[in-house]
């Protein structure tokens, strides 16, 4: 919940050991002037998953974010596009994307519950969320399949 501020960045720029930094406000404008401040020696990771696009376009060297695990594939594909210089298709899917992350956060528990639901539906069980995050429950566990199938269907649009 705190923005790193330029003034504060330029101060711990000057420990030689600071290599990188996840800028994880919404204003992509904050990772432009990151990069501007900290120059190509410094790794500026975007972390916001909804502007994944818009923060690889305006300089960030990678992502970091609570979403990719749900769905790798379709942040690679998005990468392959913003490297490739690819813009409608790199709009197109995080487009998709967006979708995918407006439904994990519309169920009952945190986004991060249902994240590990889907990953439970892959086959993969990294337990429940601990508190003070909620569990999806109820009607919600009905609706975590359809998010899956979201998911898979997005995976299947993109395959080239």
């Amino acid at each position: 919940g705190y923005n790193l501020s330029i003034d504060l960045f330029k101060r711990i720029l000057k420990n030689g050991k600071v290599k990188g930094v996840k800028n994880s406000s919404m204003p992509v404008m904050d990772i432009e002037r990151l990069k501007t401040v900290g120059g190509d020696d410094i790794i500026v990771f975007n972390g916001p998953d909804e502007q994944y696009v818009a923060g690889r376009l305006m300089g960030a060297d990678s992502g970091i974010g609570g979403t990719y695990g749900a769905m790798p594939e379709l942040y690679l594909k998005a990468e392959e596009f913003v490297s490739t210089g690819k813009i409608n298709e790199a709009r197109n899917i995080q487009r998709d994307i967006n979708d995918i992350i407006i439904a994990l956060c519309s169920l009952n528990g945190s986004m991060y519950s249902a994240i590990k639901e889907i990953l439970k539906l892959n086959g993969v069980n990294i337990g429940n969320v601990r508190g003070p995050l909620e569990p999806v429950s109820g009607e919600d566990l009905n609706k975590i399949e359809d998010i899956k199938k979201l998911i898979d269907n997005t995976i299947i649009k993109y395959r080239g």
